[in-house]
Order: C-alpha cells, then structure tokens, then sequence
C-alpha cells in the first residue's frame, strides 16, 4: 500500500498577493512577506527514570515580516511611518493630529489597528487560501539606504514587522 499525497503539487514562492486595508500604497510593491512561525511549548514531567516532556499549553507566534520597494513619493513608507508615529509619543503638534485623524473612521471603528491578509495562490495564480491577521499595527520600519557609490540602480527594499492580536487564521478559498 503506497502512502501517496493528494496533492502532489508544490507551493510556489510567488504565488501571493496581498491586501492591507491600510497600507495600499505598500500592497502594489510588496516585494516579501512571511506567514509567521508558531511554536508551542512543552513541560516537562519528572519520573524516577527519564524525564517526559509534555505539550504545553500556550501557542507562541511570530510576528508578521515584510519587505517592499520603496516607491519614489515615498507613499507607501509614510504609510507605515506615519501609523508608527500616530501609535507612539510624538514630539510636535501635527504629528498628535494624525492619532486623532486615524481614530476617526466614517464607521466609528478603532482604525490604531487594521486587519491585513495575504492570499496564496495556486500555481495558476487562482486564490486558494486566506491568510487574516486580526488588528495587525506596525512595530519597525527599516531604513532606507542611500548610496553615491552604487554601480547598479536596484530598487530599494525596506521592511516591516507587524505586530497582530492573538493568532492568524488560514481559511481555505471556495
């Protein structure tokens, strides 16, 4: 009897897309993303011979990686600049302003997070599973590197991590 899978076909690297409800600018250059790890861990259970490790109770995840072209307005890296600025203790007037611009949305919601999702295709490019990370919000941005010396004109990627609450779901697409 041969244990054969019934799917035999393999996961393509780019095969994504992604959907940030407040990120558009950073979802048409999104470069990389990174469904998260999740662990959980174990206790360890004393007998008179061997130690036995036991599952543990409590799932650990990841936060959510991402990398993105750097598009030349800047837009889409003061989209997550601005957020990151609006969630922490600013240091001038205006930058105060943009809490208050954020938190107020046209239907009342808390608009401080947002959900974001990832699809993953198939290797014809069809949507096959959600990936949804609950009021996701930004928790690093990277630098952007400039640089006279360069020999070649390769865009410049920058990334981010987000931070989400509780963990990610993975629905499969109907």
């Amino acid at each position: 009897m041969a244990l054969e899978p019934n799917e035999i076909n393999q996961l393509n690297v780019v095969s994504f897309q992604t959907n940030f409800m407040r990120l558009p600018n950073v979802n048409f250059f999104c470069q990389q993303v990174t469904i998260p790890s999740l662990s959980i861990g174990t206790a360890t259970q004393p007998t008179p011979f061997s130690d036995i490790a036991v599952e543990g109770d409590k799932v650990v995840f990841e936060q959510l990686n991402l990398s993105f072209f750097v598009s030349e307005d800047l837009s889409n890296y003061l989209e997550i600049y601005n957020w990151i600025l609006s969630l922490g203790f600013p240091d001038n007037p205006p930058q105060f302003n943009l809490q208050d611009d954020i938190t107020t949305a046209a239907d009342g919601n808390d608009t401080l997070k947002s959900d974001m999702n990832i699809v993953v295709q198939t290797n014809k490019s069809n949507p096959n599973f959600n990936v949804t990370f609950k009021d996701a919000f930004p928790v690093s941005l990277g630098s952007i590197g400039l640089d006279s010396a360069a020999t070649t004109l390769e865009p410049i990627a920058v990334e981010a991590t987000f931070a989400y609450t509780g963990s990610f779901s993975i629905d499969k697409i109907t």
